[in-house]
């Protein structure tokens, strides 16, 4: 009698908690209410298109495409000058990257401590984990050197530009 197990019971008779919908900010979320707005307007649309209708539609496809940029990462504007001075920090991590790449592949070809068993599955690991390192840093190593070189290229196209607006002024009798 004293031993018997009754069924757990909580003594509240309160419904399990809800998890909280979605943050709406996200790029590409509609909250439930704005799809059942959309959906309303889709079907008066539907029965009634006029004038109206379409600029909602416009505004929508707007709104829309102002979100997923946003969420896309966007754009931003950067002058010659300040490309100039960022891309020797670049190219200083491109090349001190490159130079860890080739200090890491020589971590595979140390040699285990002993002959023994722990040595060998050491030394396994230890391997697995510097081809690992290897590729981790290569592919930083490519990032930070592709932006470098992207950054030469617009100052490279920014510089054209600028020389060929020059010579556009010193033709039609401008200074310069």
């Amino acid at each position: 009698m004293g031993n018997e197990q009754q069924p757990a019971t909580s003594g509240s008779s309160q419904p399990p908690p809800q998890q909280a919908p979605p943050e709406p900010k996200r790029a590409g979320f509609l909250t439930p209410e704005e799809a059942a707005k959309r959906k309303a307007q889709d079907d008066q649309y539907d029965q009634y298109m006029n004038s109206a209708g379409a600029k909602v539609y416009r505004d929508r496809e707007a709104a829309d495409a102002a979100a997923n940029t946003a969420a896309s990462g966007g754009g931003f504007v950067m002058d010659a000058d300040a490309m100039r001075a960022i891309l020797p920090r670049w190219q200083s991590i491109a090349d001190k990257l490159g130079d860890a790449v080739t200090l890491g592949r020589r971590l595979v070809h140390l040699n285990k401590p002993a002959e023994d068993e722990g040595s060998t599955v050491q030394k396994q690991a230890a391997d697995a984990h510097a081809e690992a390192y290897v590729k981790n840093v290569t592919d930083q190593q490519n990032y930070a050197q592709a932006y470098a070189n992207k950054l030469k290229d617009a100052i490279g196209v920014y510089e054209k530009q600028e020389q060929a607006n020059k010579d556009a002024l010193r033709k039609h009798g401008g200074r310069q």
